[in-house]
């Protein structure tokens, strides 16, 4: 499938806003940094981080205590990066007091829905579903009556639930609401380097089928690598896990091109087509 150019694509100014999901304190930066970066001086755009709250925990003598689970940093020190983050590209945003994945709970047994780190990189379970429900009202709130805006989705490229959640909600939110049009961006870094997820190779047209959708138009968006990179380094907490250091994270920033250049793509997509029965009485 070829590429259009997005930036070249849309009449910026009949946009009221670009309005990008992001799953975790990072995601907006990872998949869309050279958009944020290329958007400053054409549109407003907005940023909603949704798992961005600190769960806290009763304990025996009445008091509470922050959740931790091994390995991963508290919710305080990553909404400090994004908001540094967001302000060095002059970008709006939201964070929203969703717990990440691996501290939800279960409303009927208060246990946790992912008990082990590995079991987010599947789909929803049914004890997440009060959870959606609640996340699609609040995003549909924040994203109504704004106008003609364009709604960025991650498509779920490397199954992480929290990312699923989010593309089944977008799906949901453009079809009830006239003013959005949706694209998907590709989960990075995932799209570049399954290990760092779930670990087997996975791409935007599989990621659209899980959605119950096609692939109908690719955009890019060139990557300036050394812009990129500085508005990742101020997520100092995640550089290690996802990338070893920040040679490792140039490298993967770079790596991902499109005809020989770093960039960014983004998808358009439509619901899978059926055959009819006359199609399928008249196929060879």
């Amino acid at each position: 499938m070829t590429a259009q150019a997005l930036l070249s694509y849309f009449d910026w100014a009949s946009v009221e806003r670009v309005v990008i999901l992001s799953p975790h304190l990072d995601d907006a930066a990872l998949s869309c940094g050279g958009l944020l970066h290329a958007l400053r001086d054409k549109v407003s755009t907005l940023v909603v981080s949704i798992s961005c709250g600190t769960v806290r925990i009763a304990v025996a003598d009445g008091s509470f205590k922050v959740s931790s689970r091994k390995g991963h940093v508290s919710a305080r020190t990553r909404r400090r990066e994004d908001i540094e983050a967001m302000h060095s590209v002059d970008t709006d945003f939201v964070h929203l007091s969703f717990p990440d994945g691996i501290y939800r709970r279960s409303p009927l047994t208060g246990r946790l829905i992912y008990r082990k780190a590995r079991e987010t990189w599947i789909a929803p379970r049914i004890d997440d579903m009060g959870h959606i429900e609640e996340l699609y009202l609040v995003l549909r709130r924040l994203c109504l009556d704004l106008g003609r805006i364009l709604l960025l989705s991650p498509m779920g490229i490397g199954r992480h639930v929290d990312h699923q959640i989010a593309a089944q909600v977008a799906v949901r939110m453009a079809a009830t609401n006239a003013g959005a049009e949706l694209l998907f961006y590709e989960d990075f870094p995932y799209v570049a380097d399954p290990r760092v997820g779930r670990g087997d190779p996975d791409d935007p047209p599989k990621a659209l089928r899980r959605l119950g959708l096609d692939p109908a138009q690719c955009f890019v968006v060139p990557v300036d690598t050394d812009a990129k990179v500085r508005l990742l380094q101020h997520y100092a907490s995640q550089i290690a896990p996802l990338f070893g250091d920040d040679d490792g994270m140039r490298q993967s920033v770079t790596s991902h091109m499109f005809e020989g250049q770093p960039c960014e793509l983004y998808w358009q997509a439509q619901p899978i087509h059926s055959p009819t029965l006359k199609e399928k009485t008249h196929a060879p």
